[in-house]
């Protein structure tokens, strides 16, 4: 008999604290809850991340996304070979367009920001290993404000439920954080990509440009 993983157990933990403190709520009711904090979280942080391998072929501007998990939120940035920046959008989530066209072919690294997809489909749903054991109290808090906050229920509490929202917020907005000095204690912000210089495509030739990445 294999041993659950890491993951489960920290799931297991967190969902039997919420139903102890939520008294009455249904097992169905807490998963809900748990995919709209997770779906919450990860659109604020844009802390879920994965970096994408994009084959450019000349004249083509449009490409298509596909992440190894989760659905795809936003654009963080592409840089080429070298880590140039190279100036893209993301009008639609999970479709890449350059501004530019390439006219030779190369590969070029897109990072993404991740959410999570197809809910209560399969529970639980697809979400890095390292969350819940680094933020699966952030969560929890996000649970029970958004739980307490129901009326007529027999875990409702509105008053705790603003205490538990603010944590839950801070919580995020401290993931945030992280994410954008890349978890570097005392660092500078990793702000990626206007770190690097941006560049057009003319040619295939990566070159300076004087309107730089716009920053985020």
């Amino acid at each position: 008999m294999s041993e659950p993983n890491t993951s489960d157990l920290y799931l297991t933990q967190l969902l039997g604290q919420a139903k102890t403190i939520l008294t009455g709520a249904s097992d169905i009711e807490t998963k809900v809850q748990f995919f709209d904090v997770l779906r919450e979280f990860f659109d604020q942080s844009n802390a879920w991340q994965e970096w994408i391998d994009v084959t450019v072929i000349p004249d083509l501007l449009v490409y298509q996304l596909q992440p190894s998990s989760g659905r795809i939120l936003r654009l963080w940035g592409v840089i080429d070979g070298n880590n140039v920046a190279q100036n893209a959008v993301m009008p639609i989530p999970g479709t890449l367009q350059f501004l530019y066209p390439y006219t030779d072919v190369q590969t070029l690294r897109a990072v993404v920001v991740k959410n999570v997809d197809g809910p209560l489909e399969c529970f639980p749903p697809d979400f890095p290993e390292w969350l819940l054991p680094q933020y699966g109290l952030v969560l929890l808090d996000g649970m029970l404000g958004r739980m307490m906050a129901q009326p007529g229920q027999s875990w409702s509490d509105r008053q705790t439920a603003v205490f538990h929202l603010q944590r839950f917020r801070d919580g995020y907005c401290h993931a945030r954080v992280a994410t954008r000095l890349a978890n570097a204690v005392g660092g500078q912000a990793w702000a990626y990509p206007q770190q690097f210089r941006a560049s057009t495509q003319r040619g295939g030739i990566s070159t300076f440009n004087v309107n730089p990445y716009p920053p985020r």
